[in-house]
């Protein structure tokens, strides 16, 4: 969690009312218990201990994106250019209240995509007891009244509603005609829960498929917000996005690093044959100086045996390949080789990699989060996306 947030407030985004189910900073369930519905002056469970520890977690790994007090961002119920929110405040002014322990709880562990955010998942990054005193400290920042509100709306008789933990579906019987339909070598992911009730998403082959818990009803799409907009279907696609880059090998990518202390990296899909990619490269020591690596794939747009291949094959194959890159984007001065070397595989690869990405052309820029964005984007706007902020 400690990723050096603070130069990224909105590269974690919440959705309102969806997220709301599933707000933020847990608290370990069957631990804590809150003693029957709780009444005026009654002590919370959490001691000053707690809530000390809570704080300096928080301004180390979350003031950046929630603020100092958990007061967020102003205008945090609007959306960003790119159909994003904000992080939520947690001061008790946004709906964090509304949420019993075991549901927020799980949310910190598995992060916020599934919701239709992209907070990352702390699984194994806080402890449990990390956990408990993020949350008293946050809940220290409550009022009396929300306090006891919260208490109220998340307690049955003598003990917290129970919560049934989502994720934890049959995974064979909701999954095992789809796999019967499949080609045999797909893989299909454990079904995991969605904000609809008794729908539960798979991955398979690639894309998102939704299925009934029966298992007998597929369906193919996006699942739309519709009081936000935000699809949460394309943040599910965007967190595996983020992972099948990061699985792809750094050696095999030709990275222009940032100048001093990196902010952030995009992945960039690219052509030596696609002309706004020279474009965008012009602007990369505006990246760099800002504190962005940028970090080049070769996607051949007319697929294997194109120029753009053969192109890219013999930059990758030249004894320098961050010079032959830029020799080849400012000047189409192509590196003298077949391009049969061992480096050159990354082409065939990084061009399979893309297909199964949904590139469809180039250049094709990969947000750290893993937010597709198509086409050339200004390195002003880019830069303002990674919610670096440039004197």
């Amino acid at each position: 969690m400690d990723q050096n947030l603070s130069t990224h407030p909105r590269l974690y985004p919440e959705d309102t009312n969806s997220m709301r189910k599933l707000l933020l900073l847990p608290v370990l369930a069957g631990l804590l218990t809150i003693n029957g519905p709780a009444t005026a002056g009654q002590e919370r469970w959490y001691d000053a201990e707690h809530v000390s520890n809570g704080e300096r977690i928080f301004g180390r790994s979350c003031a950046g994106c929630h603020g100092v007090n958990g007061e967020a961002a102003a205008d945090w119920e609007k959306t960003d250019s790119d159909g994003f929110l904000p992080p939520p405040p947690l001061n008790g002014t946004a709906h964090t209240w509304h949420h019993p322990l075991d549901a927020l709880r799980h949310t910190v562990k598995a992060g916020g995509v599934r919701g239709g955010g992209s907070m990352p998942a702390f699984e194994g990054v806080l402890t449990d007891g990390d956990v408990d005193s993020v949350l008293a400290y946050v809940q220290s920042m409550w009022p009396d009244e929300i306090y006891e509100d919260w208490a109220r709306r998340n307690a049955d008789g003598d003990d917290p509603a129970p919560v049934a933990e989502p994720g934890k579906p049959d995974s064979g019987m909701i999954t095992q005609r789809l796999s019967k339909l499949l080609p045999a070598d797909t893989q299909v992911s454990e079904p995991l829960a969605t904000p609809m009730s008794g729908i539960y998403e798979v991955s398979a082959g690639g894309r998102i498929i939704y299925l009934n818990e029966a298992g007998r009803y597929a369906l193919v799409g996006d699942i739309i917000d519709l009081e936000t907009g935000a699809s949460l279907t394309e943040s599910r696609r965007s967190a595996e996005r983020a992972q099948q880059i990061a699985a792809f090998p750094d050696e095999d990518k030709i990275a222009f690093a940032a100048t001093g202390d990196e902010l952030a990296h995009i992945d960039v899909f690219t052509d030596t044959t696609c002309p706004y990619c020279r474009k965008l490269h012009k602007e990369i020591p505006q990246l760099q100086a800002a504190g962005v690596s940028v970090r080049y794939l070769p996607f051949p747009r007319g697929g294997n045996g194109s120029k753009g291949y053969q192109e890219l094959s013999a930059v990758w194959c030249d004894t320098d390949p961050v010079e032959a890159m830029h020799q080849a984007k400012t000047s189409q001065i192509i590196p003298q080789n077949d391009g049969s070397c061992e480096a050159g595989s990354a082409v065939p690869a990084g061009y399979q990699l893309g297909v199964a990405l949904g590139v469809r052309g180039t250049p094709a820029i990969i947000l750290s989060d893993g937010r597709l964005i198509s086409g050339y984007r200004p390195a002003a706007n880019l830069i303002s996306t990674l919610g670096i902020i440039t004197k």
